[in-house]
């Protein structure tokens, strides 16, 4: 398979901006990021760090005043076994074409399903939608087809909570309606934004269950978005951890969890509870993240760094350097962190 066919969806400096009284708000800072076929990318950091706005700079939901900026590539197959290549930046956010793709090519699971379904809507109405928008035309067919998808996420009595509203299903039964809607319409890419959020364990691990067999009977890649990296370890393939706008490590999951580089991995990692480590206290990240604005130049990790170094660190804005194959960092001390 050659790279174009293997990549679905790469993004290059992609920067999300907001224009405010008060100055520039760098919500999203260069950001280049590729999404594999029928692979998972998890993305993952503290909140406030820029994961939730990357996706929403895929789809063209960034609110107002919002600005994209940079190239976001969709790599479509035709008909004919050729691809053809669109750059989602460039498209209208209320044009037609990234209307069709919104939903049918690239579909999101948000982070609150109570917040992101219509209360005065149906359940079965709004699956409805997006499949009459991108599959069919046939209301009965819609119809069908949108029980079936609920019977596939697991819903008990899908004919019934078709007529129900969603302040009618439980925590677990909306993340499976939110999923049934985001999978109607076999989407080539699914964003799952935080899908076990405010979830119990076992609903949770229903939910993960239920994404990995979807994605790997309907060939989907997903971008996967959380901060909690034990479910970055089970659901990706690759991982992106973000910090304050900006991907700070990028690689496969394995060299993540064996071999960090980024200072802020690291802390991360030794955040976790462990059997190894279970006599000793969890360690800490001080202070919080930096408000993305007016931001000094250097290192964003710098204030919070424990090997960040004065005159070094805080001079120059960092690259985002590939210290292995496959294996890139955003740190001018990797080879003194890792001593």
């Amino acid at each position: 398979m050659s790279q174009q066919e293997n990549v679905i969806l790469e993004m290059k400096d992609v920067k999300v901006q907001f224009r405010l009284d008060e100055g520039l708000l760098k919500a999203v800072d260069g950001v280049d990021l590729r999404i594999k076929r029928g692979k998972t990318l998890g993305i993952v950091g503290e909140s406030g760090c820029g994961k939730s706005v990357t996706s929403q700079a895929l789809l063209r939901i960034v609110p107002k005043p919002g600005e994209v900026q940079g190239e976001i590539r969709l790599s479509r197959k035709k008909p004919d076994g050729t691809y053809d290549v669109v750059d989602l930046a460039k498209l209208d956010p209320r044009g037609s074409e990234i209307r069709d793709i919104r939903g049918g090519e690239i579909a999101m699971i948000f982070q609150e399903p109570m917040k992101a379904f219509s209360p005065i809507h149906t359940v079965g109405n709004q699956i409805m939608e997006a499949i009459l928008l991108h599959a069919t035309d046939n209301k009965d067919e819609a119809y069908r087809l949108g029980v079936e998808i609920l019977k596939k996420v697991g819903m008990s009595n899908p004919e019934q909570r078709m007529s129900e509203y969603p302040h009618q299903l439980s925590g677990g039964m909306r993340q499976r309606a939110m999923i049934a809607m985001a999978l109607s319409c076999n989407p080539a890419i699914l964003i799952a934004d935080e899908p076990t959020t405010a979830l119990d364990v076992t609903v949770q691990a229903q939910v993960l269950q239920l994404i990995n067999d979807l994605k790997s009977s309907h060939d989907t890649s997903v971008i996967f978005i959380t901060h909690d990296l034990g479910v970055i370890a089970e659901m990706s393939d690759d991982v992106a951890v973000m910090y304050l706008g900006k991907v700070v490590e990028y690689t496969d999951v394995d060299t993540l969890f064996h071999n960090p580089q980024h200072p802020y991995t690291k802390a991360l990692l030794n955040s976790i509870p462990s059997l190894i480590r279970s006599n000793k206290r969890l360690e800490s990240i001080e202070g919080t993240v930096p408000f993305p604005m007016n931001l000094p130049k250097g290192c964003g990790f710098y204030t919070r760094c424990k090997m960040a170094k004065d005159g070094v660190c805080n001079v120059e804005d960092v690259p985002l350097v590939e210290v292995a194959a496959g294996h890139s960092v955003r740190c001018l001390l990797v080879d003194e962190v890792n001593n």
